[in-house]
């Protein structure tokens, strides 16, 4: 199959983070060097007819952090600039900064793979695989072998793993769906009955605004554990990283301290919280890797989700958005833990607990749809992932949120070695490094593993860490 002498670097997922992975490896890479771009057909034609309506919901990021490219921090904006309004909908310029849809982005995505793509044409530097990779193995020291539905084995000299999100394992019940964004999910509704999604982060912020977009005008209503929906982007000053001690990066209460001392020291300036929580991003992976297993722990479990409602916040107009349907009511919060669906034939019978309750109540709804990213990864209904979990060619992290890996991004086995010419990036590694679901932590990830391919390619070349 392959024209070219040099097999090629294998990029698993054709999302915003193998997209990005792919960019940046083309941009380092000779030109000789294959660069193979694998997306599952069904993935490309979900993405094309936007089964699920989100293209036109806003991204969370401001449009001046969204570049793809690391060394080029306004290159998204200034391919912006170059569309004028006839020709690109889809902006909303707002006193916290401007911010795009999720389908301009993708426009932009696209517009640059085309043009690697075109630019490469003549060496074969960078194509697309539209086949679905069931399996990988390693060939030899200096490879993989491919298995692909379609066209049977491909031999790389090197695989980047960049899925994005992992679908979890769908259920059989045609009322409850797992994915949100699936075919299942988009059936039609009936108006006049509630439907529940599990909940409360951005994404049920999505799924509840593009429910509204396909016509649903019926009651939402979203449960989660604390009923804490994100916070709203606002226009903000600029804060310094804070030097945290080594007590204060080994313990999580006097991390939270110093960060509640940073915020108020902020607001004696003038200064939003919001700045301070931006000011962390530089540092929340070395913070993260710092912290003992056992305060990671109790992160997770009692602090998550107060950082991501502060950390991962609305765009104005969104925020709008849902605020108008909380007043009207098509929107309702609760906070409390479920405990079981019983599913009939035109129902779904929800049990929980309300927060701060001790007796269990329920609720009917029509639809179930689970808007929570998967917290296990070896939950994942992803076969290709599966498969290289039982064959420990990769293993989990400590906390099981998704693969191990080295500092340098290279994917570790499950007897503890690290595989050379295997990398992962995106937030299938988020267990490692925690900041890494947003184009602007993908983006520096991706510029990292394309140094480590180089490397790994050139001996010579100089070895590089994501964290120092």
């Amino acid at each position: 199959m392959e024209t070219t002498e040099k097999r090629p670097i294998a990029v698993i997922g054709a999302g915003f983070s193998g997209i990005i992975a792919a960019l940046h490896l083309r941009r380092r890479l000779p030109a000789d060097q294959p660069v193979l771009l694998c997306e599952r057909p069904d993935d490309a034609a979900r993405a094309a007819e936007d089964v699920a309506g989100g293209g036109q919901n806003l991204l969370n990021v401001r449009a001046s952090n969204m570049s793809a490219l690391a060394d080029e921090p306004h290159h998204f904006i200034d391919w912006l600039k170059r569309h004028d309004g006839t020709s690109l909908s889809g902006l909303y310029d707002t006193p916290a900064g401007l911010f795009a849809t999720r389908s301009v982005y993708a426009r932009y995505l696209r517009a640059l793979l085309d043009q690697a793509m075109d630019g490469s044409a003549a060496e074969g530097g960078l194509r697309r695989l539209s086949d679905d990779v069931t399996d990988i193995t390693e060939a030899d020291r200096s490879g993989y072998a491919l298995r692909c539905a379609g066209c049977g084995r491909i031999d790389a000299a090197g695989v980047v793993l960049a899925q994005d999100h992992l679908a979890p394992e769908e259920l059989d019940d045609p009322r409850i769906c797992a994915d949100p964004w699936s075919e299942k999910a988009a059936r039609p509704l009936e108006d006049a009955r509630p439907v529940l999604i599990v909940g409360a982060g951005l994404a049920m912020v999505d799924v509840a605004i593009a429910l509204r977009r396909r016509g649903f005008s019926g009651p939402i209503i979203a449960l989660s554990r604390r009923g804490l929906l994100p916070a709203r982007h606002a226009e903000t000053g600029t804060w310094p990283p804070p030097h945290f001690t080594l007590a204060e990066e080994r313990s999580l209460t006097q991390l939270m301290v110093r960060l509640r001392d940073e915020v108020f020291a902020a607001a004696e300036q003038g200064v939003d919280w919001r700045a301070v929580i931006d000011s962390m991003r530089g540092v929340t992976a070395q913070l993260w890797g710092r912290l003992p297993p056992v305060e990671r722990r109790r992160f997770l479990r009692h602090a998550r989700r107060y950082w991501d409602t502060h950390r991962h916040r609305m765009a104005p107009p969104t925020a709008d958005l849902i605020e108008a349907m909380l007043e009207d009511g098509s929107l309702s919060v609760v906070a409390g833990r479920i405990h079981g669906f019983v599913s009939g034939w035109d129902r779904v019978t929800v049990r929980y607990t309300p927060r701060g309750a001790s007796a269990e109540t329920t609720l009917q709804v029509q639809r179930v749809l689970i808007a929570s990213f998967l917290d296990q990864i070896d939950r994942t209904s992803d076969q290709l992932m599966q498969r290289m979990l039982d064959r420990g060619l990769i293993r989990l992290d400590a906390q099981g949120l998704g693969l191990d890996v080295t500092d340098g991004l290279n994917v570790v086995r499950d007897d503890g070695s690290a595989a050379e010419r295997m990398w992962a990036l995106g937030p299938i590694v988020r267990g490692v490094f925690w900041e890494c679901v947003a184009v602007p932590d993908i983006r520096v990830q991706a510029g990292y593993a394309a140094v480590g391919v180089v490397a790994r390619l050139r001996e010579d070349a100089p070895k590089s860490r994501f964290i120092s």
